[in-house]
Parts: structure tokens; sequence; C-alpha cells
């Protein structure tokens, strides 16, 4: 297969690709918290191939104008992602959204001496990107490096929310596999070594110690790629649960004994008044709204004086009231095990196991009573 074969079959795959993209958040748009983040990330996304689509066309005679002039869009499209992973992620964030798209700003002002150049320049910018003489190619090659650098910081800051998302999941809901973001955290890995690919490519382009004459070409692709395979990721149907306090709210200090003891107390009341410990995909927000509790206030009260997280406190319950019906009942642990949300009747069994040993610890544990 040449090279040709390969470039188009990259960009045909990319197109498909999009199309999809398209109609899953027309399909879905309606339910997706962050759908207007999507969609505008969705419809800006071919911009970043105008290169490409000006060499696939010949049609850059006409258009000329437009080469090199879009690089500020990938920073974009990272930042439209960022944000709807805040807001997948986080339920309280500063009302700050338009500041992450001031470096796209910055970069499309900065694109300006692009187009004060002679029309046949950019044409042969096109097909054979500069290498090497920084001070006279700058104008080209200075908006992919300040764009690398955007998309990396974005990347990662992304990762960062992911990571402390998953941190306190535990915390602040019971069946953690029906809230976890298995697959985006990879796609933010992508996107991570996506753009440090970009830094070391344009590194030996800004050197030139290696001759590499279609290096535009990859980054474009690349970053087309990337940001469309993590824009799919976030169209994925799945089950949100933003944390419902901030790291400040979690402290310790925050509460005092007596308030975080009548929060427990309450809790438990509502609970078991409610039989919340039945419900699959329970959440720390929906126990606080009928008790009327703040959500940092019942995580840390589990956390510090039960010293558990609010999984396994609602878990205490939940093998109560199994224990109760397999021992009162002829029910199949099975059937049992679904209707509460566990895996499996071996993870149950499981669980049980350790429960048992847990408590007969703890009764080990008491002054004799007479």
């Amino acid at each position: 297969m040449d090279e040709a074969s390969l470039y188009q079959i990259s960009i045909s795959t990319l197109l498909v690709g999009w199309f999809i993209a398209l109609i899953l958040v027309w399909v879905r748009y309606d339910r997706l918290k962050h759908g207007k983040l999507l969609l505008t990330a969705i419809l800006l996304w071919p911009l970043m191939l105008t290169d490409e689509w000006l060499k696939l066309s010949q049609m850059h005679d006409g258009l000329s104008f437009l080469i090199g002039t879009t690089q500020f869009v990938p920073v974009i499209i990272a930042a439209t992602l960022l944000l709807s992973i805040r807001q997948l992620t986080i339920k309280k964030y500063a009302n700050n959204g338009m500041l992450f798209f001031i470096p796209a700003l910055l970069l499309a002002a900065g694109q300006w001496p692009l187009l004060m150049l002679p029309e046949e320049t950019k044409i042969a910018f096109l097909y054979s990107p500069p290498a090497g003489d920084i001070l006279t190619n700058w104008p080209y090659i200075a908006p992919y490096l300040f764009g690398a650098f955007v998309m990396l910081s974005y990347a990662v800051h992304s990762a960062e929310y992911l990571s402390s998302y998953h941190f306190y999941l535990s915390d602040q809901v019971v069946d953690i596999d029906m809230y976890q973001f298995r697959i985006a955290n990879n796609g933010c890995y992508v996107l991570i070594f996506v753009a440090m690919l970009n830094l070391l490519i344009l590194g030996l382009v800004i050197f030139n110690w290696q001759p590499f004459s279609q290096w535009q070409q990859v980054l474009n692709i690349s970053n087309a790629g990337a940001l469309l395979f993590l824009m799919l990721i976030l169209l994925e149907k799945r089950r949100i649960s933003p944390t419902p306090f901030t790291e400040a709210e979690f402290d310790k200090n925050a509460f005092t004994e007596e308030q975080l003891r009548a929060t427990l107390k309450q809790a438990e009341q509502a609970i078991i008044k409610y039989k919340a410990y039945k419900r699959k995909g329970l959440r720390i927000e929906q126990v606080c709204h009928v008790a009327e509790l703040n959500p940092a206030a019942l995580a840390l009260a589990t956390r510090f004086i039960l010293k558990r997280n609010f999984r396994a406190f609602i878990y205490h319950y939940r093998l109560e009231y199994a224990k109760k019906v397999l021992m009162r009942t002829d029910q199949k642990v099975t059937s049992v095990a679904k209707r509460l949300g566990f895996n499996s009747e071996k993870y149950l069994s499981n669980m049980f196991i350790k429960y048992i040993h847990m408590m007969s610890r703890k009764e080990q544990q008491k002054p004799n009573q007479p």
C-alpha cells in the first residue's frame, strides 16, 4: 500500500468516525448533561483538517488564505472536552469556563502573520512544510508548538478530574461499577501521548535533526484522531454521579463531631425508613435529599466515625437484609444478589464471609456484659 492510499484511508476513516459522532450526539443530545459542549466540539472538528481537505480537493488556488489558519480549532475542541469532563465529574465548580478558551483566542490572533504571506509561499508550505530556520519559519511552526503545549495541559487536567472523581467515588455511590469512567481515562492518556508526540516531532522540525517532510500532515491527522476518539467515548451511554462536594468541604475540621454524629443518625433513620439500601445505583445525594443533609457531612461521618466509606456503610444494611431474606425464605442466593446489586452469587458469599468475620471481631472486642 503506497503512502497516498494510506493517507486517503486515514482521512476516510476519520470522516466515518465523525459521522458516527454526529449521529450519536443528535440522537442522545437531550440525555447528555454536556450535550452543548460536545455538539460544539463535533461541529468544529472538520475544521481541524482544513489543510488536508485543500490538498485532497486541489482547491487551494482559490482558498489559499485558509492554509494553516485553523490551528486554534484543536485547542477549542480540547477545551470543550475538558469542560465536558468537568461537568460529568464535579457538581460544584467555578463559573470560569470561558477562561479555557483564551489560549485559542491568542492562537487565532497569533496566526495573523501567516495570512500576510504571499499565496505562492502558503501553497508551498501546504505541500512541503518548512523545517529548521525558526527565525524565518516561526509564523508557520509556532502555532503548532503553542497548540501542542495547550492540548497537553488540557489533557493532563482532564485526567486529573477523572482521577479525583474515582478517588471519591466510593464515598458517594454504592455500586461503583455503574458510575466508573473506565474508557474515558484511556482517551485522556491517548490525548496526552499525542500532544507529547507533537512536541517531539516539532522539536525535530525546529532543529532540523531529522528530515521529516510530512510532519504537518502527521500532526493534523493524529490530533484529529485523538480528539475524535475522546469525543466518541464521552458520547457513551452512562450513569453519572458528579461529586457533590469539593475537596475543601471534605475536611474533617469543616464539621464538629457532634454535627457528624447527628448527620449519621439522621441518615440511618432515612435509610431504614425508605429502605434505600435496596435501591441499585444508590447515591449519597439521594440519601441526603430525603434526609435533608449535607453530602460532605455524611461522607465525612461514615469515614471518620464509622471508619468506612459510604459504600461500605450501605453494604452493611444490604448484607443484613440479605441475611434475613435467605434465613426466612427459600429464595436463591443468585436472586438476592442480583436484586441488591451484587455482581454474582460468589461475590455475595465472599462479602458474607468478610462481614461475619468483621462482626465477630467487633463482638469479641466488646467488654463482657451480664
